[in-house]
């Protein structure tokens, strides 16, 4: 039996089995890919989560995939240019925003490394319940059945996630999507560190990641999704011709892989625990992608999560007094983000008043930084 199954490998469920190993516990990671895998992303790491990175000594290793670091960014509004320097932290000199399928394995091989078990391509299909709690979960491999037990299961598991639909998990706040875009990766484009353009009725961002590609992304109203799919390159591009230079330098590359869609991508947060059961990253927090928060977030609900459920084995009194203080740290800084990314995401909002939303965002970075050094062993 285990202490806790994580349902979810990714940005979330990865280094929360990693901080629970760590304090040996007893941890099984369970992911229905084989990594290392892709997925939908921003791809962009934040400061705070750079930060957690450096601490956790993983910084290095991303480093040495030669994720390019990201120092300087220009921020486009309705046309008028800025230059931006980001802030440096110790160990931290810029942001990186690598490709899913090396942070991810990079993620995962760290946990394995601290003692956790990982089982991948199992599929979660039900949750087991002795009374009201959750004890394990069982799924199904190519080979066949799959069952484990554990004192704690985590849904990491992602927007739709499992674990969540199970424990039928309320939303405690919801808002319906605003945005949908598409993103691509480009060769042999020319980029000023990060680009980001803010029109009335777009928003668009570039960077570079791996393998010296530049991530293009474009962000129009959700209304306008459907008909976008008509010609996906095509209404792309035009959006790019509408931001300064962009549109150029990217007609001027070459795209390496099909674009990737993201849709009907609602702002929410559900109720993150209950008996025998937690919610970690987008299956607790999911907001529009526009600010590029999604890594951090997750990053964050690990290392409070850790130490909450940490608390639980060791003490299992204090479970709902541990779980609560975990779910009133995380959303005194997810529910102010959650507003300002509704501002900036909205398409009823003009260009200023949208960039100066993400503006107030980036602004909230240096105070998730202070906070960390309150998460003791978290971090």
């Amino acid at each position: 039996m285990y202490d806790v199954i994580v349902v979810g490998a990714r940005c979330a469920g990865s280094p929360l089995a990693r901080l629970l190993a760590q304090k040996d516990h007893r941890v099984l990671l369970v992911d229905r890919a084989h990594f290392p895998s892709d997925t939908m992303s921003t791809h962009f790491i934040q400061a705070p989560g750079m930060v957690r990175l450096a601490r956790w000594g993983l910084l290095d290793r991303l480093r040495d995939t030669d994720c390019p670091p990201i120092p300087t960014a220009v921020m486009s509004i309705a046309g008028s240019e800025t230059a931006l320097e980001f802030p440096t932290y110790t160990n931290v000199d810029g942001l990186m925003s690598p490709r899913r399928t090396i942070l991810d394995k990079l993620l995962v091989d760290a946990a394995v490394e601290a003692g956790a078990d990982l089982a991948e391509g199992v599929s979660i299909d039900e949750l087991i319940f002795e009374g009201d709690r959750v004890v394990g979960v069982r799924g199904h491999t190519s080979e066949g059945g799959f069952e484990e037990r554990a004192r704690f299961v985590v849904g990491a598991d992602g927007r739709n996630s499992v674990v969540a639909s199970k424990v039928d998990a309320p939303f405690l706040h919801h808002t319906q999507w605003q945005g949908g875009g598409y993103y691509g990766y480009f060769s042999d484009v020319e980029l000023r560190g990060t680009e980001v353009f803010f029109l009335d009725d777009l928003i668009g961002v570039a960077f570079p990641t791996h393998d010296g590609l530049a991530t293009v992304a474009v962000e129009w109203p959700g209304r306008d999704f459907k008909t976008l799919k008509s010609d996906i390159e095509g209404n792309f591009l035009t959006a790019l011709d509408r931001m300064g230079t962009l549109g150029e330098r990217v007609r001027g590359g070459t795209r390496s892989e099909r674009f990737v869609g993201l849709a009907d991508l609602p702002n929410f947060i559900r109720q993150p625990f209950g008996p025998g059961w937690a919610l970690a990253g987008d299956a607790y927090y999911q907001k529009d992608p526009a600010p590029a928060d999604g890594i951090t977030d997750a990053f964050r609900a690990a290392a409070l999560l850790s130490r909450a459920i940490d608390e639980s084995l060791t003490d299992p009194t204090q479970e709902t007094r541990a779980m609560t203080r975990f779910q009133t740290e995380y959303e005194e800084v997810a529910i102010p983000l959650l507003e300002k990314t509704i501002t900036t995401a909205s398409p009823d909002r003009t260009a200023q008043e949208r960039a100066e939303a993400f503006i107030n965002i980036r602004m909230m970075d240096g105070d998730q930084i202070a906070s960390m050094d309150a998460e003791n062993a978290s971090v």
